[in-house]
Parts: C-alpha cells; structure tokens; sequence
C-alpha cells in the first residue's frame, strides 16, 4: 500500500489518541507523509475519543475517507464517531475480545466489512505489563506487524515517551508492544496488506498542526501583544504565544473573558503594537462590538477564529465551517473588514502572515477562519522557510505630516499615517463615534458619507489580488467547483480522481473570502455552465455569498453538510460524474 489510513476509538484513558501520535512521530522519522485527526466527545473529563491516521509515501491532502483499518476497544464509543470513521466492504476490523461481539454480528448498521479479527488487547496488556492503560502499545504492536509500520521507530517513540516514568513502567509499555507484535507474527491476517517504503522528501520535514503555526506565523510577522481568553479549539494559540511572545519583547493577557481579551489587542495596536487574539464561535459573538471600534478607529488588529460547530455552544471539538457569515456580517453600520482562510496546516503559516500584513496595509482588523481540523490535525509537512514571506509594518507619519496631523486625513488610496502615543505632534483622538479628518467627534452627515468612503474604498486593490486564490484543473472547462479551508483538500483529491477519469473540471480555492474579488469570479466562471460549491455548513454560506455579489453559471449549485458530517472525495466526484451527465444531456437536447 501506497496509501493507509487507519481509525481507532475507545474511551477515556484509553491512549488511543497517544498510539495515533506515536504512529505519526513514528512516520515522520521514518519519512512518509500524513496527516492525523483527534476527535473528542464534549464532556470536560472522560467520555469517548477516537484518532484517524492517514500515511502515504506521497504528499496528502486531507484525512481520507473510508478507513483501510478500524481499531475498536469499545462497540459503543466507536458507533458515537459515525460517518468520522466510516467503514464499508473493503475495510479490516480489529476489536477487543473482550467485548464477546461475533465476527459475523458486528454492530456496524449493516455493512459487511473485508475481515473481523476479535483480539484480547487488555488481557495482553494485563498479562505482559500489569496495567490495561498498556492497551494502546498492544495497538501498536498489532499494527507494525500486520502492516509493516516502522517498528524501531515506534519503539524509539515509547521509549521516549516512558523514559522519565522510572525503569518498570517503561519496561512494561515495551513489554506490551512487543506482546502485540508477537500475536500479529502468530496470527496472520486474511488478506496481508504491507505499507510501502517511504521515500524520504528533500527537504526538512516537521510535525505540527494548524494552531502551533498560526502562533509561530504571528511572531514572524511581528505581533508583540496577544490578549484572549481560553476556548476550545483555539486555546492552543494562546499557550504557544505564552511560552514563546516574551523572548521577542512582546506580552499576553489571558483576561478574564473574551470582551476584556480582544479590549486589550485593540489598545495594544493604538499603542503602536502588532496586536492579535483568538478565540471560536461563541467568543467571536463576543467580540463584534470592539472589532467594530477597531475598524472606525482604523487599527490594524488580527482576530482568528478557530471555527467550531454551532450555534451557541454548539460541539466544541467537532469541525464546522458555519461562521464565515458571523465574520463578514457580524458588524453594525456599512462595515468591510478582510477574511482569510488557510486551507491546510502548512498553509495557515502563509495566511496568518499575510493577515497581519493585510492588517497594517489596510489599518483595519482582519479575521483569519481556520478550523478545528486544521487547528487541531497533526500533519507532517515541509519545514517553513521564513525567506519566502515578506512582512508589512503600518505607515507611521513623518516630517510635514506631523506639522498639521490629521490621523484620518483624506488621501487617494483611503489609507492615513497612523501615529501612536508618545510620537511628538502625533496625539489624536481615537474614539468609536463618527469623526472628521482630525479625529473630532461630528454628527455632519456629508462627512460621515466621505468617512464611510474612505473606509470601503481602501480596500479596493484587495479585490484584484489573484496570489489569495489557488486555481486548479483545465482552464476552459465548462464544470467548475469551489472549495475553501479545509474542505478545499477534500475537493482537491477529487478533482484529480475526476481528471484520472477524463472529466475536464477546474476548481478555485479562495483563501480570501471577503471583500468578495469580483474580478476572480468573473474570470473563473467564464465559459462555465455549471458549477457546485464544497463547504461544511448546513445553509452554504460561501455559495450565499458569491451569489450577493457576482453573476454565477446558469446551474450554480452546492454540497453542503453541518459539522461532525464529514464530506468524502467519493461523494464530491459523485457530484462531478452527475454534473457532467446533465451536461452531455443538455448538449444533446439542443
């Protein structure tokens, strides 16, 4: 195999997320690719976890759909993950013995899997390391053997993970991996199936995910105050600018909510600092009225928002696409304010670069949706290279400027020197209330007119900028999709299975989302007569969105699905085969 992925679920304290990352610590020393996925259940302790690890010799794109391996240490916390881990005819099922579930009656809603192999993992575990929380090396065992994991590899992981728990312990997890080892060696499976040698990349490759390079992308680009408030599942953000922001000059308040948190980035960027925070759905509610005062103010301010399911509440751990109406629409008054969005872990280095970047062009604050996945999905990806970015810093006024300053001074491209306190002859007034050029409060509707002018027509050079698109596929294809985040590697992988079939499609991946770049759609729709937008929210919101602003293909349709659905490249190339069935129709009719 070329490909592998793999799902486990169990309960609380079972390890079954700690056996995903020691296989994927394991791959990337041994040099492949992949991409692993933790999901949780809501309760604060306990309750059901589950991992799904994808390894490939080539670059990956997405998590993958039906698993070629399930790993069950418990019927019922596996059945909770539904179409998370789906299994269909082709898959290997490995459960707990102890669970006494016939291989001919496994609790699976009907589908018959490829094999069922009934193992006794915790009595292993007991008998080999004295303690069932080994049941997860017993896992590992398992899998190198039937499956050709690097077993020296995962071995080197344990003994790291173990070596600061004392002698025995780290003698039993060892004892429990090689217990599984033995039993696959003893026990051949059905139908053996071996994962390929890597073929180890170029360059440096490195294990991280999404929220450990938004945090490393702001403090390349400069931002030296993070003041948030914790939430799931963006508090990872927040914890590696704690360890790291100090040793640039830079500072972070965890305040005592979301309001105080993005109040206090919103003074920081007045104080002449690169400012962010951080937060997900119901913290973003929060904070709409102080991003309203820092887009009348005209400050640069960085606001990710890790995107959750909703509403309210909603399900904290799982993955939802559904806010991008919160960020464009979230703000009173005749309000634009940029929206950018990272469509894989590698990727959100680059957009939360160039937020900030966009943020102290613009003198504006900038939302930056990634999502749980990409928040949260460890993924084994090349080494930044920080050569590649280039970094913005705000216009500071100078000279003549300061002799007669006026903060919101009327200029051709809408944007003005910004000062900051303490800058002699710079002082102004900044306040949420209308102003003039000088900053003075005013209630003169002409100049709120020209105000709200000068704060819309800045951003026009935005919507010309084509480097925040990706476009994929044949250029005059008549069939299109549109994909974002981290749907858009899910439409990628089927684009390339519909190409492999001869379908001619072509596929446009925004990473900015708003102000909608009208000129982009323009050109990308040109020639197409029918076209579907990919995205994980209940109403489409992207497809609403391109609709208010741009002319669209006569069949200009959407797949849309609520979180904790997952989207498969199988059903997008579904949709694609149907798109050009009603095409070919079309043509014959007339």
């Amino acid at each position: 195999m070329h490909d592998f992925i793999v799902g486990m679920a169990g309960s609380g304290g079972d390890g079954i997320v700690s056996a995903g990352e020691s296989l994927i610590g394991a791959a990337l020393a041994e040099g492949y690719y992949g991409i692993l996925t933790k999901s949780f259940g809501s309760q604060i302790r306990g309750g059901e976890s589950s991992c799904r690890l994808r390894l490939a010799t080539q670059p990956v794109l997405n998590p993958g759909g039906t698993l070629d391996v399930a790993v069950v240490l418990n019927w019922e916390d596996f059945r909770r993950f539904g179409g998370e881990l789906p299994v269909d005819a082709r898959t290997l099922v490995i459960y707990e013995a102890k669970t006494k579930v016939e291989p001919t009656a496994l609790p699976l809603g009907g589908v018959t899997p490829a094999a069922a192999v009934a193992v006794p993992m915790e009595q292993m575990a007991l008998q080999s390391a004295g303690a069932q929380l080994a049941k997860n090396n017993v896992v590992l065992g398992l899998l190198a053997a039937w499956f050709g994991l690097p077993r020296e590899r995962i071995l080197a992981g344990i003994r790291k993970k173990f070596a600061r728990k004392g002698e025995a312990v780290l003698a039993g997890n060892e004892r429990a991996f090689a217990a599984g080892f033995e039993y696959a060696e003893r026990t051949p499976l059905p139908a053996a199936r071996r994962l390929a040698p890597a073929v180890p990349a170029a360059g440096p490759m490195q294990l991280t995910d999404g929220n450990e390079l938004c945090a490393r992308a702001a403090l390349f680009a400069g931002c030296r105050f993070f003041g948030g408030y914790p939430i799931t599942p963006a508090t990872e953000i927040m914890q590696h600018l704690q360890r790291d922001i100090w040793k640039h000059g830079g500072s972070l308040l965890q305040a005592e909510d979301e309001i105080a948190g993005v109040g206090a980035a919103v003074g920081a960027s007045f104080a002449g600092k690169k400012a962010m925070t951080a937060t997900s759905g119901p913290g973003f509610s929060l904070k709409a009225e102080m991003l309203g005062l820092a887009s009348v103010a005209e400050l640069p301010l960085v606001c990710v928002d890790v995107q959750r399911g909703g509403p309210s509440t909603g399900m904290p751990t799982k993955r939802e696409q559904s806010d991008l109406f919160a960020a464009v629409f979230s703000a009173h008054g005749d309000t634009v304010r940029p929206v950018l969005a990272p469509t894989t872990v590698a990727d959100t280095f680059e957009v939360t670069v160039e937020a900030f970047n966009l943020a102290e062009e613009y003198q504006t604050p900038v939302i930056v949706l990634s999502d749980q996945e990409l928040a949260q999905r460890k993924e084994i990806v090349p080494a930044i290279d920080p050569a590649r970015f280039r970094v913005v810093d705000r216009r500071v006024p100078a000279g003549e400027e300061l002799k007669d300053y006026r903060r919101f001074r009327f200029t051709d491209t809408g944007v003005s020197p910004l000062s900051h306190p303490g800058l002699p002859g710079g002082n102004y007034l900044a306040a949420g209330i209308e102003h003039d050029e000088s900053g003075a409060p005013t209630a003169n509707g002409e100049m709120h007119a020209r105000m709200n002018d000068k704060r819309l027509h800045k951003f026009a050079p935005l919507q010309e900028r084509r480097d925040l698109f990706v476009l994929e596929g044949e250029p005059d294809a008549a069939i299109g999709l549109i994909s974002w985040g981290s749907v858009a590697g899910i439409a990628l992988e089927a684009l390339r299975q519909a190409r492999a079939e001869g379908i001619e499609i072509k596929l446009l991946v925004p990473k900015l989302l708003y102000p909608v770049a009208v000129p982009v759609y323009r050109d990308f729709f040109a020639g197409l007569d029918r076209c579907y937008v990919v995205e994980q929210s209940h109403q489409g919101q992207l497809h609403r969105l391109i609709r208010m602003w741009a002319d669209v293909p006569p069949e200009f349709g959407v797949l849309a699905k609520s979180g904790a659905n997952p989207i498969s490249p199988e059903e997008i190339v579904a949709q694609i085969r149907a798109m050009t069935r009603a095409r070919a129709a079309a043509v014959r009719r007339h």
